[in-house]
């Protein structure tokens, strides 16, 4: 009876012992959620330099349309110029905030940066087409 306890105390020493030295799931977990994050904060700040660049093509076109636009055009060129600068600095902010954000921040400010590109390609595309209707009126 003896030898019984003392074996089983013995394995439950060893099991013990094996459960302490193996490496754990969530180390694994936490390390592939950082480099999941890393990609993902990446990519989702390119697609937002990307369309910062596109914001400053608009803004150089629009600049240029100014100087040859009539008077009319010239004032709703100007406006839309003032509408692309406060996008461009919107997402400017945004990339400030997804480069900067942590493990913890990383799920709000990603919904957050996804949601305001989104509203910002839009507000883009449509800014681009009054550009071009502005344009063409003053032809």
């Amino acid at each position: 009876m003896k030898k019984l306890i003392i074996l089983m105390i013995v394995g439950l020493i060893g099991f013990t012992f094996s459960q302490c030295t193996q490496p754990k799931e969530t180390d694994n977990t936490t390390a592939e959620f950082k480099e999941e994050m890393r990609e993902d904060r990446e990519q989702l700040a390119e697609n937002l330099r990307d369309l910062r660049d596109d914001i400053d093509r608009k803004l150089d076109k629009v600049s240029k349309d100014i100087e040859d636009a009539s008077q009319d055009a010239k004032e709703e060129l100007i406006e839309t110029k003032k509408d692309l600068t406060g996008q461009r600095s919107e997402l400017e902010k945004t990339i400030d905030e997804v480069e900067d954000a942590t493990e913890e921040t990383w799920e709000d400010i990603r919904e957050g940066a996804k949601t305001t590109f989104n509203d910002i390609k839009s507000k883009v595309q449509n800014l681009a087409t009054k550009i071009d209707s502005s344009v063409d009126q003053s032809s």
